[in-house]
């Protein structure tokens, strides 16, 4: 399930942080970044689990498996995060986050944009998926992140047409049976 991220889902946000980038946001990034509610959406994709023992009372507990950003400017929604736990990858978890900052982009009536690692050619394909195409290359953008230097920019301009709302329906129509 999509829901949008509170404060109170940081402390696990921050562990799958932890787990996927050499240096993760800090806490006060985050919470600036949620404290912008008209200029910023940050969601969390969560599972519902069980707590217990077979000899113990179950009780259910939400555990956050990724999260997703977006910060909307005059023309662009620019994707600023899309992180999925390393135990919880290939399960459609990414493409769901995506998916809710692409229809909230779409609302908004803007074009979408992000960076991704040059070598990280799952989510290029992820970003295909979702219109984006590369449109170029920002040498040395993640070298003080401690991961690969190189960034592929990539785009949709199209978002507001109903191609692009087919698209994402298609999508939707996939998540919901996969």
């Amino acid at each position: 399930m999509i829901v949008p991220m509170t404060a109170d889902h940081l402390p696990e946000v921050m562990a799958i942080d932890a787990q996927c980038y050499p240096i993760p946001w800090p806490r006060d990034v985050y919470e600036s970044e949620l404290a912008r509610t008209d200029e910023r959406l940050y969601v969390i994709a969560h599972h519902d689990r069980v707590v217990g023992g077979p000899n113990t009372k179950s009780i259910g507990q939400i555990r956050v498996v990724g999260h997703a950003g977006v910060a909307f400017q005059e023309d662009e929604a620019h994707i600023t995060t899309v992180t999925v736990a390393p135990d919880c990858r290939g399960q459609g978890i990414g493409a769901r986050l995506l998916l809710a900052l692409a229809l909230a982009a779409r609302r908004r009536n803007t074009s979408l944009a992000l960076e991704v690692a040059a070598d990280n050619p799952s989510a290029q394909s992820l970003y295909r998926r979702f219109g984006l195409a590369p449109v170029g290359i920002q040498r040395g953008y993640y070298a003080e992140m401690g991961l690969s230097p190189d960034a592929v920019v990539m785009r949709a301009e199209n978002i507001h047409q109903s191609d692009y709302a087919d698209r994402l329906i298609k999508i939707a129509v996939e998540l919901d049976y996969a």
